[in-house]
């Protein structure tokens, strides 16, 4: 791990934190006092740490109390520290939050999934590290592409997106700009929404689906599958489509070859990903499977069959009458 020369600067409350910031911006810890035992420890063993402050290179770090009381005297005398501040998501503690020197928050990282379990807490000095790091590269490419123009300028805002901190506002309409026709598929890549696109196939705005919903197996299966081709988009996004179309097809009770089959796709497609990591297990409990259907169900598919056509030549029946009168 490589730290800088120099101990980063702390302040007394975030918006002297602020009125001190540079290029490297604000790091907050928020904590618990009169509730959260273990962020009150780490206030110590790790937000007071020599390692932490070298970590976070020219970054003024501030220390932010979040009392359970508020309205306790100590919350009172408190209350100007964190003035200004947004409040941690769901107000858990500990919790890092980073921001630029303008008070936007890039960052953030909540308690052990970042912080770690070591008494050093290793991890989180590491995760600081990154994610600063990352702000500096997003402050670097910004400026180049300042300089550039077309779709060299799309190419490098799309490297900006893909840093793991929030995205500068506006990104994605300066990215359209500079590639109007998205010839490289960067808008596409952003505006892409792997959920957005299951509820649209699952006729649902909530993500429950309606009591007399049947999904289009084959038209499922077309739109699934012109996303996975898409090379523009992300990996992790293409992967979640296709198990979409994968379960339907579970449910369609196509036999396990063919699952498997579908799943190794995925699974080729970014073996790295949670879905890719997945897939090896999913082939074993689904790749042997030879569904069978019993007369019961073969009798229910005819009857659900009859019962749709029923229903279509009703409603058709109604409109010729409608356009008659």
């Amino acid at each position: 791990m490589v730290f800088s020369s120099h101990a980063a600067q702390r302040a007394e409350t975030y918006q002297n934190a602020l009125n001190m910031a540079g290029s490297d911006g604000v790091i907050a810890y928020c904590y618990g006092p009169d509730w959260n035992r273990r962020s009150v420890m780490l206030l110590n063993s790790f937000w007071k740490s020599e390692k932490l402050s070298e970590a976070a290179g020219d970054a003024i770090l501030v220390a932010v109390p979040f009392y359970e009381d508020k309205h306790s005297a100590e919350a009172s005398r408190h209350s100007h520290i964190g003035s200004g501040m947004p409040n941690p998501a769901f107000s858990v503690c500990p919790t890092v939050m980073f921001f630029d020197k303008n008070g936007r928050m890039y960052a953030s990282m909540q308690g052990n999934d970042y912080l770690g379990t070591d008494a050093a807490c290793t991890e989180g000095v590491k995760n600081v590290q990154k994610y600063l790091q990352a702000l500096r590269t997003q402050q670097q490419l910004m400026a180049k592409a300042d300089s550039a123009q077309g779709e060299e300028k799309a190419k490098i805002l799309a490297q900006v997106a893909e840093l793991p901190i929030k995205s500068p506002d506006g990104l994605l309409q300066q990215i359209k700009e500079a590639d109007p026709k998205d010839k490289l598929g960067y808008a596409r890549r952003l505006e892409f929404n792997a959920r957005a696109f299951m509820y649209d196939q699952l006729d649902t705005k909530d993500g429950f689906l309606h009591p007399d919903f049947e999904p289009d197996y084959t038209k499922m299966m077309k739109d699934c599958e012109a996303v996975f081709r898409d090379d523009a988009l992300r990996s992790r996004d293409r992967q979640a489509v296709y198990n979409l179309y994968i379960g339907q097809s579970r449910r369609e009770h196509i036999q396990g070859n063919r699952l498997k089959g579908l799943i190794r796709k995925v699974n080729k497609l970014d073996p790295d990903t949670d879905y890719g990591q997945l897939s090896p297990t999913l082939m074993n409990l689904w790749g042997s499977l030879k569904h069978k259907t019993t007369p019961e169900e073969r009798r229910a598919e005819r009857n659900k069959k009859k019962t749709k056509e029923k229903e279509k030549r009703e409603k058709k029946r109604q409109e010729r009458h409608i356009e008659v009168n």
